[in-house]
């Protein structure tokens, strides 16, 4: 019988530890041998930055689009909600995508944070005159070298259709049309700007131009005794000048662009056969939606004789390019065109003109007019791209513009030129 041998209790528990020691470090090395890495920090937001930097609007109502990026300790990309805010409300907002609306001109703060985090970019808001028109004092009729009865008064405004104050216009009359006093003037809160114009010794149509900035202008005309009248019928060449392309509208644009056959008519104020805000009819409807022009013919010939004069057809082209109708006959009685082309392929687009007059402010007739052209979404097809499916809209909505709207940028589509022959 072997002789049982005592550890004391103090000897055993070291023993004990020193066998644990060594398991540990035996775990530690197996652990470097597979080669685990220490646990990291969770990540948190880190740095935020905006891009743009700065941005300087032109026109109230304008937008911006900013974009905030932020970064975790490790310099990788955090996801996290960003707040939006603008130091001065009353130059511009923010929405809370991070877009900013021009208000009022002026400079501000915009700042974009989350959690104790801030980056801030600087916004501008500089109206800048795009367009003179005028508001009275046009078409006056006088007498040869004196003063009009009513002062000539224009108004300034920015792209966007707001007022532009503290705008020098310019009043400069043509060669022989007399002159203006005083010869510029100051816009008003409202861009409203105004002169008294004394006219030429010669009789006849005169002259005066209205100017705000390198090519924003506009024409103010008046009579100086009296404008024999015009001839009873006229004659004009149309060109289509289609710009169309991807390099004027890049989103999304569809391969194949084309516009489909032109149709209209000559005719008076007694009829419509389309207008922005108003239903399509059937006729706009079918050239909206497949470049059919049966129905609008149908429709036109129904008005003649009487309110209308004749249908206007011309070829459809590929675009960039251009077509002529070669003559177009306009008469006093009838002297408005209508003219329409669908923005092909598209579910219900078209560009075009609706009761344009030939005719300028004395009745006479025009020797050349062109007219800038933007799409016009006909109301009757939900289509929200080029090639959407066909989805008739129920109802039916009001004709709308859609210059600016995705996928059409604020560059025109074409442009209309009539000539008189």
């Amino acid at each position: 019988m072997a002789t049982p041998i005592t550890i004391p209790l103090r000897a055993a528990v070291a023993i004990a530890g020193g066998a644990y020691a060594l398991l540990a470090v035996a775990a530690l090395g197996a652990c470097g041998d597979s080669g685990s890495e220490p646990v990291r920090d969770p990540p948190r937001a880190a740095a935020i930055a905006i891009s743009p930097e700065s941005a300087t609007l032109s026109s109230l109502g304008e937008t911006a689009s900013f974009t905030a990026t932020v970064t975790d300790q490790y310099g990788d990309p955090f996801a996290a909600p960003i707040t939006w805010s603008s130091n001065d409300g009353e130059v511009f907002t923010v929405s809370f995508v991070g877009e900013v609306t021009a208000v009022a001109n002026g400079s501000g703060t915009l700042t974009a944070a989350i959690e104790a985090l801030s980056a801030t970019a600087q916004v501008t808001v500089a109206q800048l005159p795009a367009a003179v028109a005028v508001a009275s004092g046009g078409a006056q009729e006088g007498l040869a070298g004196r003063a009009l009865p009513e002062p000539v008064v224009v108004r300034v405004d920015d792209a966007g259709g707001s007022p532009v104050a503290d705008v020098t216009v310019s009043f400069t009359a043509a060669e022989g049309h007399g002159a203006a006093d005083p010869p510029s003037a100051v816009t008003d809160p409202a861009g409203m700007a105004s002169t008294h114009w004394t006219l030429g010794e010669v009789s006849g149509i005169q002259s005066l131009m209205a100017s705000a900035a390198d090519g924003v202008s506009a024409e103010v005309r008046a009579v100086a005794g009296e404008v024999p009248p015009p001839s009873d019928t006229a004659v004009y060449r149309v060109v289509f000048n289609a710009t169309w392309s991807a390099t004027t509208h890049p989103t999304d644009f569809p391969p194949g662009p084309h516009f489909s056959p032109l149709i209209g008519a000559v005719h008076n104020d007694s009829v419509s056969f389309w207008a922005s805000g108003e239903i399509a009819s059937a006729g706009i409807e079918q050239m909206a939606e497949t470049g059919g022009t049966s129905i609008l013919a149908r429709e036109i010939r129904a008005h003649i004789p009487g309110n209308a004069l004749s249908v206007i057809n011309g070829r459809g082209i590929g675009s960039p390019a251009n077509t002529t109708i070669e003559s177009v006959h306009v008469s006093l009685d009838h002297p408005l065109i209508t003219l329409v082309t669908m923005i092909a392929p598209s579910p219900d687009w078209f560009v075009g003109v609706a009761g344009q007059s030939l005719q300028d402010e004395f009745g006479q007739w025009v020797d050349e007019l062109q007219v800038v052209l933007y799409p016009y979404d006909s109301g009757t097809d939900d289509g929200a791209s080029y090639r959407s499916a066909n989805a008739d809209s129920s109802p039916r909505q009001p004709i709308r513009n859609l210059k600016g709207i995705s996928p059409f940028s604020d560059e025109p589509i074409g442009t209309y030129t009539f000539t008189r022959r």
